[in-house]
């Protein structure tokens, strides 16, 4: 297990260390001006960006044979398919980071940008909802439909994942009564629902890879 993930860490960090590069030059300008809106893309989009090179992975593996050689190594497919899902938590993880120390030095320049500390909440956790329902969504795609619609599934996945998000805060909106415990119970559920669907897309992914053959 340990080896699998080395391996998708090291098979990430090469589409990472551009990111990184473009996280820190823009990050700068960012915590530099005072902007509500392009504070929100950074971290939405940033935490999402990571996520997104971490799923990249599998479709590279299998189209340098890689994925396929695994299968001849002394590992359970299982193990495969939670090293991919560990390694998008992992890199997820370093977008959150990025996003933290961003937010944190424009508070040190200009104060907070957001209303309330929950909107700072609320905007993190859409980047990281949307990136599990983002995994959640690929990993049984692309072992379903194969590494040929890698790129689309990629694009779809992302695409519904926003989709799902815009639903669920449209439906509670509508729903919920207003109140100082809104916007705090509308955060615990789209970590709920996201968190649901990515857990749940595991064992999916794992019956869908063990049946296929290569």
């Amino acid at each position: 297990m340990k080896g699998l993930l080395k391996n998708n860490f090291y098979a990430t960090l090469p589409g990472a260390k551009t990111l990184i590069l473009v996280m820190v030059l823009v990050g700068a300008f960012i915590a530099a001006v005072i902007s509500q809106s392009l504070l929100i893309a950074y971290i939405v989009l940033g935490i999402i960006g990571f996520s997104e090179i971490a799923l990249g992975i599998a479709k590279d593996e299998f189209s340098c044979k890689w994925g396929k050689y695994k299968l001849t190594l002394p590992v359970k497919r299982a193990d495969i398919i939670k090293s991919q899902f560990l390694n998008q938590l992992l890199w997820m993880a370093v977008g959150i980071v990025f996003a933290i120390i961003v937010t944190a030095l424009s508070w040190l320049l200009h104060g907070s940008l957001f209303d309330t500390p929950l909107d700072t909440v609320t905007t993190f956790v859409m980047g990281i909802s949307m990136s599990l329902f983002a995994g959640a969504l690929f990993f049984p795609l692309f072992y379903c439909f194969g590494e040929e619609r890698g790129n689309v599934l990629i694009g779809l996945s992302l695409v519904c994942s926003f989709g799902f998000d815009c639903a669920i805060v449209t439906v509670f909106n509508y729903y919920a009564k207003p109140g100082p415990q809104k916007s705090l119970l509308g955060i615990i559920i789209l970590m709920a629902a996201s968190l649901l669907a990515f857990g749940l897309s595991y064992p999916l992914t794992v019956r869908i890879f063990k049946r296929r053959e290569y």
